[in-house]
């Protein structure tokens, strides 16, 4: 079992170093490193719902959860340090020499540089949350194109769709 959080802590450190864009940017970084903890499609796409619900940063939320899944209530406590750590640590370096370096052109110029990336981390969750949602079980987003009729699952596309039309035409908020 120490071995499993310790697994699960070095994980979580790992992504909270690598990961830059927030929370829905980890997410598909969280999602790859959550099928070696034995996390489903399906728990991960609960994982996603139940982020919208929980206050809290997303990235926390996924960590814990899948540290409970896991490995129980030691589990998630050993993910939730392991992600919080490197935002920590690199906050209060980051904060020490700030002042020196706000005005450094090629600082501005990586940080304008990983921007896209971030977005692009951001569709590649969306992605694969929607073809985990969107589709029948046993049927891959690639079908979509040769049969849509067999590959979609009609609920939740009837639901995503009145969402959207509710939300641009009339402004009602989604959540």
């Amino acid at each position: 079992m120490l071995l499993n959080c310790f697994k699960l802590f070095y994980t979580f450190v790992k992504l909270g170093f690598l990961s830059f864009g927030g929370g829905y940017a980890m997410l598909s970084m969280i999602m790859s490193e959550a099928r070696h903890f034995s996390v489903t499609p399906a728990q991960f796409a609960d994982l996603n719902a139940l982020d919208m619900v929980v206050p809290g940063a997303i990235a926390i939320n996924a960590a814990t959860y899948v540290g409970y899944l896991y490995q129980g209530m030691a589990g998630s406590i050993a993910a939730t340090i392991g992600v919080s750590l490197p935002s920590f640590v690199l906050t209060v370096v980051v904060m020490r020499f700030f002042a020196h370096f706000k005005d450094n052109l090629w600082l501005t110029d990586i940080l304008s540089g990983i921007k896209p990336a971030a977005v692009g981390l951001i569709a590649a969750a969306a992605i694969t949350i929607a073809s985990d949602v969107l589709t029948v079980p046993g049927k891959d987003i690639g079908n979509l194109l040769v049969n849509p009729i067999g590959t979609l699952s009609l609920v939740p596309v009837v639901v995503f769709i009145l969402t959207a039309v509710l939300n641009i035409r009339f402004k009602i908020n989604p959540i």
